[in-house]
């Protein structure tokens, strides 16, 4: 199997004892990002003037918060708040700049240009765009090595399935990607989802069922986090 950025790190996923792969690969890829937006990004200029217009998600914001690198943190906040500053004075129209206002040009300005910039400054994210174009590729790669790679197809196979969000990606992604066999391989991907949902299933209802006084809870060896683990695999979080 040749090796590339995106092979590497996917058989790596397969030898993790994760519920979902893809999930695994996604929260490195988030950590990384993270991580990235606090450090080395700070010293590129290039960075910033994709950070400064597009900002961060809730979580991400949250995520960068939590990282707890005041001095990058508060670098990140201070060019963004120009941006966000001037981006609703120019909708609301009382910046007087003799310039056009971008996209607000041909329109009135008003509440409705201020609650459609408003709209379209939280509307984006850097962080969750790089990792979409990251996961894209990882996605086209796994249907690359299941059809190219008897071993990889054997690994998945033998594997825990998907969460339900990124199986549902998976199934999206094969229409572009699986080639020829793409109904032999769908139904054998098929097959092993239902199979581990519904050994989440029977270890969540062991689960349950060990708040029951009448239950065997000493002969009962299922995962004491079951419910959190059939949550994952319903809502990746």
């Amino acid at each position: 199997m040749k090796e590339t950025i995106y092979t590497i790190p996917l058989s790596e996923s397969l030898e993790q004892d994760s519920e979902c792969p893809f999930c695994y690969l996604e929260n490195k890829l988030e950590s990384e990002q993270i991580d990235y937006c606090l450090g080395p990004a700070m010293m590129e200029p290039d960075h910033r003037i994709l950070s400064n217009p597009k900002g961060y998600c809730r979580r991400h914001m949250d995520q960068l918060a939590g990282a707890k690198r005041a001095l990058p943190f508060a670098l990140v906040l201070d060019t963004r708040m120009d941006e966000v500053i001037q981006t609703l004075e120019d909708a609301r129209g009382t910046k007087k700049t003799g310039k056009k206002a971008g996209l607000f040009a041909k329109k009135e300005p008003g509440a409705s240009c201020v609650a459609q910039a408003a709209a379209e400054l939280t509307a984006t994210c850097l962080v969750c765009e790089r990792m979409e174009h990251t996961m894209s590729k990882f996605f086209y790669t796994f249907w690359y090595l299941y059809g190219k790679e008897p071993d990889f197809r054997r690994k998945v196979l033998s594997g825990k399935g998907f969460c339900l969000h990124h199986f549902k990606e998976v199934l999206n992604a094969s229409e572009k990607h699986a080639g020829s066999r793409r109904e032999e391989f769908l139904e054998e991907l098929t097959s092993l989802e239902l199979e581990n949902l519904k050994r989440n299933k029977q270890e969540v209802h062991g689960f349950v069922k060990q708040f029951d006084y009448r239950s065997d809870k000493e002969n009962w060896n299922g995962p004491k986090d079951a419910h959190l683990i059939c949550a994952g695999k319903l809502s990746k979080f």
